[in-house]
């Protein structure tokens, strides 16, 4: 076995890319998180951070294109038999702010286990992290509820401890029409507040006001104990964002919660559907400015979005959100959504020597 750094245009990327698709589909069935191919693709060249693949590969076998194929040769179990792709991992490293953190994927597909790939994947993502003077390395993983972490199991016995943990719920699309029926009132409700929706972009005349909440999402928002410090955004941050999804195919909706008499934005949600898994939605962020709280803005965003998407993506079936155990109130305003627990997420830390 060997593990090899490759890049987007690598022949290797379809099968490094699956790898993780495949250990989503062991999971989650077809309501995995992982991403494919092309949309991994389009997120490398960002000016806000630097990517590192790499894919561990077994055998002899050639790494031309006649010898590797695409996803099609890629097997139920996870390895290409063409390539010998066994695992793979993905080193993200923030290059405006945290530039002490990296953060990795890492997975390997069940027949290639306790074979010491996981061990030797994070042994060259960590060569790499010390070589960009990264301090923290953090690791998420997710598991459907009743089912063992055995990731957390692999990453605990190499030196990492649970710094947060999130609860994983999903809200079914259409709501019901009791559901519906109480967001429309809320939505309705006359006061110093009023909620707007964009779809696939943003006015520009709202930039900057989307980057100054965008930034409270790593100072506002339950932690844990990561050691994350506070992000910097501007408006070219924010459409990066965008450009990032235009990029991938995602439909994108936001809702906006704006106050009235100061003409600022009081609260958002962001909302983005893949075009490869059109029955999923992600709930990627979601804040309410703490001057602003106690109104039911949150709610309210939430509530937005759940109506508009139907609309938007008529294919959705499911949309999925993450929250601190501990945000007690956002937790509370999901299960009068309509949403119910399916898993949990961990995000997993180490220090790096």
């Amino acid at each position: 076995m060997r593990i090899r750094q490759i890049g987007p245009s690598d022949p290797l990327f379809d099968a490094w890319a699956q790898v993780f698709m495949t250990v989503g589909h062991e999971q989650w069935g077809k309501h995995t998180t992982a991403y494919p191919a092309d949309e991994l693709r389009a997120m490398w060249g960002k000016e806000s951070e630097t990517r590192h693949a790499f894919v561990a590969v077994e055998g002899e076998a050639s790494c031309d294109d006649d010898a590797v194929g695409g996803a099609a040769d890629i097997q139920d179990d996870g390895v290409d038999t063409a390539a010998g792709v066994v695992g793979a991992a993905e080193l993200v490293l923030p290059r405006r702010d945290n530039t002490h953190l990296a953060f990795l994927h890492l997975d390997v597909p069940a027949p290639a286990r306790r074979r010491g790939v996981g061990s030797a994947l994070l042994s060259a993502a960590e060569e790499i992290m010390q070589d960009e003077g990264r301090t923290t390395v953090l690791v998420e993983t997710q598991t459907p509820v009743g089912q063992p972490d055995a990731a957390g199991a692999f990453l605990a016995a190499r030196g990492f401890a649970q710094a947060q943990t999130c609860v994983r719920n999903a809200q079914r699309l259409p709501v019901s029409d009791a559901v519906a029926a109480q967001m429309r009132a809320a939505l309705a409700f006359d006061d110093e507040y009023v909620v707007e929706t964009a779809v696939d972009d943003l006015p520009s005349q709202w930039l900057e006001e989307r980057a100054r909440l965008g930034a409270m999402m790593s100072t506002d928002t339950p932690l844990g104990d990561v050691a994350i410090e506070p992000e910097t955004w501007d408006a070219a941050r924010v459409r990066e964002l965008f450009d990032t999804a235009r990029a991938q195919g995602r439909r994108v909706v936001e809702a906006v919660a704006w106050h009235r008499p100061t003409g600022q934005m009081a609260a958002f949600t962001h909302v983005s559907v893949p075009a490869e898994t059109p029955w999923i939605a992600y709930q990627d962020d979601t804040l309410v400015e703490a001057a602003h709280r106690g109104r039911r803005l949150g709610y309210r965003v939430k509530a937005a979005v759940s109506l508009l998407l139907p609309q938007v993506a008529p294919g959705v079936e499911v949309q999925r959100t993450w929250n601190d155990e501990t945000n007690t109130h956002m937790l509370r305003i999901n299960s009068e959504l309509g949403y119910e627990r399916e898993g949990t997420m961990i995000e997993w830390q180490k220090r790096l020597a």
